[in-house]
């Protein structure tokens, strides 16, 4: 293998990274959303983005016609990256020779420490678009992501891949009267995903060898239902995610096999079903402010109450499902200001609307990792930018 591919393959793995703890599964291909991030979202109840959608189906019968644009850029990030920056420039710009790979194991042996390190990147592709007209709406999904967790020189969980999810729903809006409107959504979903698993040393990677590591193709599709309430300012929402989620992944054993096409055959899985609640509530400051502040919600979510239902062994403390946030537009909603808390972290955020032409937003947020709070944290930021043609 030439050294440019190696370099490709440990700057992709080794430098973007999030975490997983078990053997191989597929997951649920999600959304870069900046907006949501800065809030502490995505909240169920919210309808105030395309990107409902994707989260709760029942939400398109409150939220307005939308057009979601391919993202010129759209990008989170989370980790140590500046170090790891650091070395992966030396290995594309040194000849690494044997004194040098111990130089740089060195290195990472400081970065690893006594605790280990975690890292991540994810990127929204260009075929992330979509629409929601008359309470139906469709979408594509595109994320690009790697997820690192670094637990020793010799032990590691390293995730790369990009995934493309095509999305189609519609909610059947209630009208109860005076009680309010109901609404029921349902949504189906089809994708692919391929990724790469690795959860050896870092030892390997560091002298360029990758000839063991397993990638994995993986077809879906699958459906997820909700009902949404809505009276006065005060909405309620109910979700259940991935209610029937098959999926089909393919092995190929290492690098060699997935260039000769030798793959094993296709074997079904299932994601894991999600449920969770969500509340938001519109307090009524335009009366008294105007365009000034036109609009102010607050959202309040727990966001999968599954795992105890199904008296799963191995979940999160309860508390981490727990996420608050807010949302102030002001200026007639040329400027955002987000806070919020989720995983018992804080997060932040501003969104700037130029009109209809462009949109662009930040946000910095916590994220636990683990399962039990601060066991596993990392510190995330994101940048999306959009332009409406």
């Amino acid at each position: 293998m030439s050294k440019t591919i190696k370099i490709s393959i440990f700057y992709t793995i080794f430098l973007f990274g999030c975490v997983s703890f078990f053997a191989y599964a597929p997951q649920r291909i999600e959304a870069v959303d900046t907006r949501s991030e800065a809030f502490a979202g995505p909240h169920y109840a919210d309808v105030s983005s395309l990107y409902a959608l994707f989260s709760n189906p029942a939400a398109l019968a409150f939220t307005e016609s939308k057009t979601l644009w391919p993202p010129i850029v759209a990008f989170g990030t989370g980790g140590p990256l500046t170090k790891m920056n650091e070395i992966a420039w030396d290995i594309i710009t040194k000849k690494l020779d044997t004194k040098d790979q111990q130089a740089l194991m060195n290195r990472v042996v400081d970065l690893i420490g006594d605790t280990g390190f975690n890292t991540s990147e994810r990127i929204g592709g260009p075929l992330t678009f979509g629409a929601i007209r008359n309470n139906f709406g469709w979408g594509f999904v595109n994320t690009t992501y790697a997820n690192v967790n670094v637990f020793s020189v010799s032990r590691s969980d390293i995730r790369a891949g990009s995934g493309l999810a095509f999305v189609a729903g519609y909610a059947l809006p209630c009208d109860l009267g005076k009680a309010g409107l109901l609404s029921i959504g349902v949504s189906g979903r089809a994708g692919v995903q391929f990724e790469t698993e690795y959860t050896q040393g870092v030892t390997d990677l560091i002298s360029g060898s990758f000839n063991n590591i397993p990638f994995y193709l993986s077809l879906g599709a699958g459906f997820d239902m909700a009902a949404q309430y809505k009276i006065g300012a005060l909405s309620l929402a109910a979700v259940w995610q991935d209610v029937y989620s098959p999926v089909w992944t393919k092995t190929y054993a290492a690098l060699g096999a997935l260039q000769s096409g030798a793959g094993s055959d296709f074997k079904q899985d299932r994601l894991d079903s999600k449920f969770g609640f969500g509340a938001r509530f519109d307090i009524p400051v335009k009366e008294w402010a105007g365009n000034i502040v036109p609009e102010w919600a607050v959202y309040a979510d727990y966001n999968n109450i599954w795992p105890l239902i199904t008296k799963q062994k191995t979940y999160r403390n309860p508390i981490l499902e727990l996420s608050f946030g807010t949302e102030v537009l002001l200026f007639n909603k040329v400027l955002a200001l987000r806070a919020g808390i989720r995983d018992m972290y804080p997060a932040a955020g501003i969104g700037l609307n130029l009109g209809k032409k462009f949109k662009t937003d930040f946000s910095v947020f916590g994220k636990e990792l683990g399962l039990e709070p601060g066991s596993n944290p990392q510190l995330n930021a994101g940048f999306s930018m959009s332009i409406k043609y």
